[in-house]
């Protein structure tokens, strides 16, 4: 596998659209798993348990 490392400046528009087509190709168990490792890493930042799950809100909005 080629690694391929890209430098940007930080206002060059290119830069979110490379990251948008990065993260379109790439499958929604790679994103999840990607979201996860974040998730863990915060919560070790934070003190906190990697393992604690995460808390499952749910909020009901009627419409009119």
């Amino acid at each position: 596998m080629e690694k391929i490392v890209k430098k940007y400046h930080l206002k060059d528009p290119q830069q979110y659209k490379d990251e948008r087509e990065y993260w379109r190709n790439k499958t929604p168990e790679e994103r999840l798993m990607a979201l996860e490792a974040l998730r863990r890493e915060y919560m070790k930042m934070k003190g906190l348990d990697p393992d604690q799950p995460m808390q499952k809100v749910i909020r009901i909005v009627k419409s009119e």
